[in-house]
């Protein structure tokens, strides 16, 4: 399994307009193509989103993010983005493994 662990800092006012794109555009194609949704968070002062998605390996990221990209939906949220203000000020994306077998997954390779 690889995690993505990526995170955005953005302007507490662009919260909600930020979670309306994720939850219409972004995440509905994810979860269409395979990926799974860990968890979403925001921290307390709403400055930043952190999402952890999980993927069988890389080469099932890069596949979704291909698949994604050819979709309607895909093109639809790309335009929708040049109607708004910009959702975040930067991000900031990593992928992990983990490190041991935890509830019956994650064998360490």
């Amino acid at each position: 399994m690889v995690y993505r662990v990526r995170t955005y800092e953005i302007i507490p006012d662009v919260l909600p307009q930020f979670n309306h794109f994720f939850h219409e555009y972004l995440l509905p194609n994810q979860i269409r193509f395979g990926a799974v949704l860990i968890g979403r968070w925001v921290n307390m002062g709403r400055t930043k989103i952190t999402a952890i998605w999980k993927y069988e390996s890389m080469d099932h990221l890069k596949q979704i993010e291909k698949s994604i990209k050819e979709t309607s939906l895909h093109q639809i949220a790309q335009s929708y983005r040049k109607t708004i203000e910009p959702l975040f000020i930067s991000t900031h994306e990593e992928y992990w493994n983990m490190t041991g077998s935890y509830n019956g997954e994650g064998d360490v390779k």
